[in-house]
C-alpha cells in the first residue's frame, strides 16, 4: 500500500532502532551533527560539527561509527555492505520527504568516499524494501547524496571544475564546513536525485 510523506515518515519512526542508530536533537528547527575525524595515526581527533537549520520534522540516523554489524544476518568483513555514510537525515516537509545521506571528511577526500555513499544508498533502498515486505508499506523516495570537507576548492583533484561536485561521482554535492553552518537543510544544492520506487 503506497503511503503519503507523513504516513511513511510516521512508519519511519515507528520501525527504525533508535536507541542505537537515531540522533536526538537539542532543539526543535536545526539539526546538529558531530563527527570525530581521525586524520593519521598517532594524531588526535578532530570533531566537526555541523548545524542546519530546518522546517518540518526530522530523523537523523547515525550509521557509522557502530561496532555491531548494520545487518546482523550477513557477514560484515570485507562486504559492500559494510561500508556506510555518517548519517542519514530523513526531513518531512511541505507533504514530502526529503532522506539526504552525508559523510565528514577532514581536508583530503578519500578515494572510498562514493563507495561509502553507493552504500548508505543501497541501506535506504533496503530499508524501503524491508517495510513493504514486511508491512506493505511504500513511498517513493528521492535521495541525494553530500561530502563535507575542509577541502581548500582551487584547483582540487577531488572536485569538478566548479567545486561542487565529486570528479569519481557526480551525483555526490561537496560542501566546506566553513559554508555549512546557518544554511537551511533544505537549501543544501544537488541537482543529482535518485529515486528509490
Amino acid at each position: 500500500m503506497a503511503l503519503n510523506a507523513q504516513g511513511y515518515f510516521n512508519c519511519l519512526k515507528s520501525y527504525l532502532h533508535h536507541d542505537d542508530y537515531g540522533v536526538q536533537q537539542p532543539t526543535a528547527g536545526a539539526v546538529v551533527l558531530k563527527e570525530k575525524i581521525h586524520k593519521a595515526q598517532g594524531e588526535r581527533p578532530k570533531e566537526f560539527k555541523v548545524t542546519l537549520s530546518t522546517e518540518g520534522n526530522v530523523i537523523v540516523i547515525k550509521l557509522d561509527g557502530k561496532k555491531d554489524r548494520l545487518f546482523h544476518f550477513l557477514d560484515d568483513t570485507a562486504k559492500p555492505w559494510s561500508k556506510r555514510c555518517d548519517f542519514v537525515i530523513f526531513n518531512l516537509r511541505k507533504s514530502k520527504l526529503f532522506p539526504y545521506c552525508m559523510e565528514f571528511k577532514s581536508a583530503t577526500i578519500p578515494p572510498d568516499v562514493p563507495d561509502q555513499l553507493t552504500a548508505s544508498l543501497a541501506w535506504c533502498k533496503a530499508l524501503q524494501a524491508t517495510i513493504n515486505a514486511y508491512t506493505g508499506k511504500k513511498m517513493q523516495l528521492s535521495v541525494t547524496k553530500y561530502v563535507f570537507s575542509e577541502h581548500e576548492l582551487a584547483d582540487s583533484p577531488y572536485l569538478d571544475v566548479e567545486g561542487k561536485y565529486l570528479k569519481r561521482d557526480h551525483t555526490i554535492r561537496h560542501y566546506r564546513y566553513a559554508d555549512l553552518n546557518g544554511m537551511a537543510l533544505a537549501d543544501l544544492e544537488n541537482s543529482n536525485i535518485e529515486v528509490i520506487r
